[in-house]
């Protein structure tokens, strides 16, 4: 009979720390706070001094970042990446590249081999440079090891979204500089460190920022605050990503201070993609509405059965019934742009809401 006070306790105890579980478990469930670059809420100024202020501390933090890779060992440069460390050649000549292709074109760096598509918007670039072609599997991403081998690089650029048996595969080949493609600007300025021409990309950067600066200019002289969405059809889906969390997005309202609306912003809180359904459609009040159909250049199975849900989009009543298709404030753009990474792709997008916003846009307020 002495034991009963003590089992009561026991009871007690594991009562109350399942409550206290539940209580942190609630807590670890709440949605996560922002980690936007700027509040949404809170409006920037789009004046050439405010722009060129706001451009050249996004200079100089990119500028940290990119450093930040790097070490020295020896007198030889490390370059720190997601799979460990690389020992890079000094002033690579014969460079093989994997996935990076945007950002090594955009430089003009000696390229000897890449992934060469004749349906890639980076094509017209490549299709004279006398390149040996890198072949790929777009459904198991195998880059062909033997091809990679045949140009004898002293150097490979490699994205680093390949797995690691990739990296460690062309690695056995020549020293390997994994970066990460999506984080494009940082990425502009590394490579250039890593072939040891720092002052390619810091002056291709600062071309790019030129080029946003006059975006900026355009598209807000004309369409002020309104606001601008990137909706994306996919073959069995509409999708729309959060404020922050995608690099489309990111490009969209914090380089070029387009103006997100709510429901983008509302998305920021946990980070998810929304799927839309097609009852939902009219809540998305974005008064300028930026489409795209498909997938990137490896999919053409995938672009045409995206293309076909569109179209069948566009006889759908609800379609009818979006703000920015009311008005005739759509863009449809090409899905191989629009879902690539490099500041070639970026000044294409750039080049497409220029056109579209930057000119005349204002008439249809």
């Amino acid at each position: 009979m002495r034991k009963r006070p003590y089992a009561i306790l026991l009871v007690l105890f594991v009562l109350l720390s399942a409550v206290c579980l539940a209580g942190c478990g609630a807590q670890q469930a709440a949605p996560k706070k922002s980690t936007a670059l700027f509040d949404p809420a809170v409006p920037r100024e789009d004046t050439p001094e405010a722009i060129d202020a706001e451009l050249t501390a996004r200079f100089q933090s990119i500028q940290k970042k990119a450093r930040k890779k790097f070490t020295e060992e020896d007198g030889h440069k490390i370059l720190m990446h997601k799979y460990g460390q690389t020992m890079l050649p000094d002033h690579p000549q014969r460079i093989a590249v994997v996935g990076l292709e945007d950002t090594a074109v955009s430089m003009h760096l000696p390229i000897v081999a890449a992934h060469v598509v004749s349906t890639s918007y980076l094509y017209p670039f490549m299709k004279d440079m006398d390149l040996a072609n890198i072949h790929i599997n777009p459904d198991t991403r195998t880059v062909n090891l033997e091809e990679v081998q045949d140009v004898h690089p002293d150097l490979i650029l490699l994205r680093d979204s390949y797995d690691k048996n990739t990296y460690l595969a062309l690695s056995k080949i020549a020293p390997v500089a994994p970066l990460d493609l999506q984080d494009e600007e940082v990425t502009e300025l590394a490579m250039a460190e890593a072939v040891g021409r720092p002052e390619l990309g810091e002056s291709r950067l600062l071309s790019y920022y030129a080029t946003v600066r006059q975006a900026r200019l355009a598209i807000k002289q004309q369409i002020g605050n309104q606001t601008v969405a990137l909706l994306r059809v996919l073959q069995k889906e509409i999708r729309l990503y959060p404020y922050s969390a995608n690099a489309t997005n990111r490009f969209m309202y914090e380089l070029l201070n387009l103006r997100p609306p709510d429901m983008v912003v509302a998305l920021d809180a946990n980070k998810n993609n929304m799927v839309l359904s097609m009852e939902s459609l009219p809540d998305l009040d974005a008064d300028y509405l930026v489409l795209s159909s498909g997938y990137g250049a490896g999919a053409a199975g995938n672009q045409e059965a995206a293309a076909k849900r569109y179209a069948a989009l566009r006889e759908d009543p609800l379609w009818q019934t979006l703000p920015a298709v009311r008005k005739g404030h759509l863009l449809e753009v090409n899905s191989v742009v629009w879902n690539a990474h490099g500041l070639i792709a970026k000044e294409l997008a750039i080049e497409d809401l220029v056109n579209w916003l930057g000119h005349g846009a204002a008439a249809d307020r």
